[in-house]
């Protein structure tokens, strides 16, 4: 049995946990105050234990008071990115609800405690979203089309770290560990605590799947294994893109 102001107060805290795990997910500007004032509009939640309601009115109750819960707590910036912060917070609320039910199925929690749960489920959630999010966003395929009429075809990887200009063209260099038969020359480049330089050519053209067609590149060559890729692109091909 869960009584009236228990029920506020964990509506309360799970609406405030999944507001600002959707906050540092999805990169979102926001005052605290905000947060909990949307948290205070989504008690209005509970009025369905009240108000006898069908399924088809409960469902569309519930969609506008999470769409004035964003709203209130995020503010608008475009159509595009409001509703998908409103599915994503569907996702977290999904998401959420199912970890704490299968909990109270096998009775391995009261349900009233459940509450104490609820911190260690999102931060997990966050954590796999996060990366997965980071590995979906920042892997392409490249082809690169060799002077010599080869294409090598490549995964890429979108390092924030990598922002290299090639100072005799002004070009942006992307970097592969693959050995090539091509006529190069040496850029100069600084790392935190040394000096260097890295072997550089200029390919016909290199084609980024997502990105496009890129003739404002040359490709250095290092002799060093990457995780998972073998192509780091660089940061700045993505200026207009975003």
């Amino acid at each position: 049995m869960i009584y009236i102001d228990e029920l506020i107060f964990l509506n309360f805290v799970i609406d405030y946990i999944l507001l600002s795990i959707l906050k540092s997910i999805m990169k979102l500007n926001t005052k605290r105050i905000r947060i909990i004032f949307s948290c205070l509009i989504g008690e209005a939640s509970i009025i369905y234990l009240f108000v006898n309601m069908n399924n088809f009115t409960l469902s569309m109750f519930k969609i506008i008071l999470c769409s004035i819960m964003i709203f209130v707590a995020y503010g608008y910036i475009n159509f595009k990115e409001y509703i998908k912060n409103i599915i994503y917070f569907y996702i977290l609320s999904f998401f959420l609800g199912g970890c704490l039910l299968y909990f109270k199925s096998l009775n391995l929690i009261k349900y009233n405690y459940c509450i104490l749960l609820i911190p260690v489920i999102m931060k997990v959630y966050k954590f796999f979203t996060y990366n997965l999010k980071n590995i979906i966003n920042y892997r392409y395929r490249v082809n690169i089309y060799l002077n010599n009429g080869k294409i090598i075809y490549l995964n890429g990887f979108m390092d924030s770290g990598n922002s290299l200009i090639d100072p005799f063209s002004n070009k942006k260099v992307i970097i592969i560990n693959k050995d090539v038969d091509e006529d190069f020359y040496l850029v100069p480049y600084k790392t935190i605590d040394s000096e260097s330089l890295i072997k550089c050519f200029k390919p016909r053209k290199v084609y980024i799947d997502g990105i496009g067609e890129r003739n404002d590149v040359v490709v250095g060559v290092i002799n060093k294994k990457f995780n998972g890729f073998n192509c780091l692109l660089n940061y700045k091909l993505m200026e207009g893109i975003w």
